[in-house]
Order: structure tokens, then sequence, then C-alpha cells
């Protein structure tokens, strides 16, 4: 049985959905400022590791470079139909828990946002419907719970109201933006 990564991991198919890229082609965009740099911080060595484990899983393939000149042999890495699959639908999903809101959605609207306005007006919708649920689910606590366990409950629909307000304010930006 195949694996499938860990959503960040399959944040590296996104930088290979436009076209095949070398390892440190990827890692120069992954740790550009103007990008997921600002969320997700990897080394040159663990992003070959992911890599290679993406490889082994068939969701990329990499192929050897004949040197020309001084160049050393580099890898060339392209999406599977598998990969392509996998991306498409991670990309288009909303994060299932309050925590990947940082890391995993910022990533999926990066990747969105490069797609196109539709794309991330509808995962920002998607994304808004399910903090709404998070709200309703930690607002349903029993009366009778533990103070603890109602001060959590609490601090975590502040938490998710934070995210649905933020997410409301860039759907109101992207919409003003687009008149």
């Amino acid at each position: 049985m195949v694996r499938r990564p860990p959503g960040i991991e399959l944040a590296l198919l996104g930088f290979l959905n436009s076209g095949p890229q070398h390892g440190y082609q990827i890692h120069v965009m992954l740790s550009g400022l103007n990008g997921l740099g600002t969320i997700w911080n990897i080394k040159q060595s663990q992003l070959y590791a992911l890599l290679a484990k993406l490889e082994d899983d068939g969701y990329i393939e990499g192929e050897l470079e004949i040197p020309t000149g001084a160049h050393p042999p580099r890898r060339t890495f392209r999406l599977t139909v598998k990969g392509r699959s996998e991306f498409e639908q991670w990309v288009s999903a909303p994060v299932e828990s309050p925590r990947q809101i940082r890391q995993e959605f910022m990533a999926k609207l990066y990747f969105a946002l490069q797609d196109g306005a539709d794309s991330a007006k509808l995962l920002l919708r998607l994304q808004s419907a399910v903090c709404q649920k998070w709200i309703k689910k930690f607002s349903d606590g029993d009366a009778s719970q533990v103070f603890y366990i109602s001060l959590v409950n609490q601090y975590r629909i502040g938490q998710i109201s934070a995210m649905l307000q933020w997410l409301d304010s860039v759907q109101a930006e992207m919409n003003a933006s687009l008149r």
C-alpha cells in the first residue's frame, strides 16, 4: 500500500505543476520570501529526501540530465499522472483541522492563487464553511463540562473566529480587486 504524503509535502508537487524542475530550482522557489518561504523553511537536503519519497511513491519521476559543459549531472523532476491528480485534489480541498491553517492552508492558497481568482475564491469559501462547522462543534459543548475544557473550547472558538474573519477579509479584498 502506497502512503499518501502529508499535506505540506504535497505542496512540492505544486512546483512541478507548471513543468519539470531541478531540485535546486524547487528549493529556490520554496525558499523565496515572496512565496512559501514565509511559512515553510526546509533545508536543501530535506527537500531532496522528500523528492525521493515522492518519487518512490509514484507521485513524481526524475530523470538524470546528461551534463553539458562544466555542469554536473542533475535530476529533473516532473509530475506523474498520479501526482497531478493528487495535487489537484489536495489544493482544492479545505484543511481538516484549525492547526493546519498556518502552514498547509497557506500553501494551498499560494497555489490556488497561481491557478487564478476562481480557484482561490472557491478554496476560501470551502475553508470558511469548514471553519463555521468547527465553531459549531466547539460551541455545542455540554453545559456540565469541566471548567478547563470550557476554557479550551472558548480559546478554540476565538482562534477559529479570527481565522474566519481573515478568510472573509481575503475574499472581500479579492472581490474588490476584480471590480
